[in-house]
């Protein structure tokens, strides 16, 4: 059975989530945003162990947050990769840029945060450039991004290749008449929408979003895509938490990531 740490009056939303152990890391920000030069250093970690009855760590994804347990904290230092060449230096500064806010946006929470990512200029086209190497010469038509981190890495990689980009987005958020997919969440069920005539029959598509946890929503989106005669050719994320297991939710479809924490 699940449950959040701590209730609250107006609970938020929660996509993806799983309960772990109760150790429980809190993380010191020297600064506010990390630098190129200065994002290693930027971050200290202390651990402190509570009562494993009264205070559970939670694995969630919501509006792209995802925890870690405390041994599995993603870092710059902790990171390696999973689909590219462990020499591109390139994986190094896309790592070292991202970093974790404890307790955000709840207690409990260990949200993997991309935005310094797009701060700095260099890592975020490292980004970019590394899914448009793999992307180019694969014939793909289709970019279809998941709301709402997927809008912002699917649209330069579609311009790049020649693709059109697709939004995939939470009920009610598209104007015009949409095919919807349902799926199951740890603590409910969610929706995912398409416009119709987006995308046509014989389309080759690659699904884009900021990181797999459970792999909910993006099998959510292999199955929005398929019902439509579109063929997805692997889901693409910038980063991988392991130990959710979220490519087994995928099934048969690849899925290619930058940056993974370390087993």
């Amino acid at each position: 059975m699940y449950a959040l740490s701590q209730a609250q009056p107006s609970p938020l939303k929660i996509h993806e989530a799983k309960i772990v152990s109760s150790l429980r890391t809190a993380i010191s920000l020297k600064s506010d945003f990390f630098s190129p030069n200065t994002a290693a250093a930027a971050v200290t970690t202390t651990a402190r162990r509570r009562s494993s009855t009264s205070d559970p760590q939670i694995y969630v994804r919501s509006s792209g947050g995802a925890t870690l347990p405390e041994r599995r904290r993603l870092s710059g230092a902790a990171m390696a990769t999973s689909n590219v060449d462990g020499t591109d230096d390139r994986i190094a500064r896309i790592a070292s840029t991202i970093r974790v806010i404890p307790d955000f946006p709840k207690p409990g929470i260990m949200f993997q945060d991309i935005t310094t990512l797009l701060l700095d200029h260099k890592a975020f086209k490292d980004t970019i450039d590394l899914f448009v190497e793999r992307y180019k010469d694969q014939n793909i038509s289709v970019i279809a991004g998941i709301e709402a981190r997927g809008f912002i890495f699917g649209p330069p990689i579609a311009l790049a290749i020649g693709a059109k980009f697709v939004p995939m987005r939470k009920p009610k958020k598209l104007p015009g008449e949409v095919i919807s997919e349902e799926y199951s969440l740890e603590y409910g069920t969610d929706t995912m929408e398409m416009h119709v005539g987006a995308v046509q029959p014989g389309e080759r598509a690659v699904i884009v979003d900021d990181l797999i946890a459970t792999g909910g929503t993006l099998n959510a989106a292999i199955r929005l895509l398929g019902r439509v005669g579109v063929t997805v050719v692997e889901c693409a994320c910038v980063i991988e938490l392991k130990e959710l297991k979220g490519r087994e939710k995928l099934g048969d479809k690849a899925l290619f990531v930058l940056v993974s924490e370390e087993t």
